[in-house]
């Protein structure tokens, strides 16, 4: 550990708008935070002459974005209702100041994308109700991150380091009610089966890729005494 290591500290901002009106509902927002005094590893050569790996602050970080919730609603008769919907998320994280330990040698990292940070999250959706029946349709998309500071294309051999691609899922989500005290759900979670990872952790559970569930169903009834 660095002897001359410093707390982490930053400045956030944030402005928006929120209305509504006969079928529409949206709340916009964009924000700044800075990022001061990042952690990670940096090389150095201690007294010996040897290269030593020093855990210390290695640099700044800026992310510009915004937050975009757009919901519509159109009722076609007094029993049937469709609401159509987006929310989504638009970031550009980037170290404006920094370097990392990359071999034996300390690299800049200035301009370069923060990881774990995507660019781009959506998730967007049709949501139905006819008389006592519900249901929504979710279309979600997440960008590609890079799991270090150094922005590595290709995984090392722990696959630790390394793009996580971008992935889209699809759910599906219904209800009937049938009674005042008997109803029942049914639920689809990735409903196309989708391969996909989230992250590429460096410590726990250990270095390799944090893989997601597959397709998955769920049903329930529900009855009041």
């Amino acid at each position: 550990m660095a002897p001359g290591l410093k707390d982490a500290y930053g400045y956030n901002g944030e402005i928006g708008f929120r209305g509504s009106s006969t079928h529409w509902k949206w709340d916009v927002s964009a924000f700044q935070l800075l990022y001061k005094n990042r952690m990670g590893t940096i090389a150095q050569i201690d007294t010996a002459g040897k290269y030593i790996v020093v855990h210390t602050n290695i640099g700044n970080s800026r992310c510009y974005g915004a937050e975009i919730f757009v919901q519509f609603n159109q009722h076609f008769s007094k029993y049937f209702l469709i609401s159509i919907f987006t929310s989504t998320s638009l970031m550009d994280a980037t170290y404006i100041k920094g370097i990392v330990k990359q071999g034996n040698e300390n690299k800049s990292i200035v301009g370069n994308k923060v990881e774990s940070a995507p660019a781009y999250i959506s998730r967007n959706g049709i949501s139905f109700v006819y008389k006592k029946i519900s249901g929504t349709f979710l279309y979600s998309y997440t960008a590609k991150t890079y799991a270090d500071a150094l922005n590595s294309l290709a995984p090392d051999a722990a696959g630790a380091v390394g793009v996580v691609p971008s992935y889209s899922l699809m759910d599906l989500n219904l209800a009937c009610q049938f009674t005042k005290s008997i109803s029942c759900k049914l639920s689809i979670n990735n409903l196309s089966n989708k391969s996909y990872f989230t992250k590429r952790p460096q410590f726990y559970p250990g270095p390799g890729v944090w893989s997601s569930d597959g397709r998955s169903l769920l049903g329930s009834i529900t009855m009041l005494f």
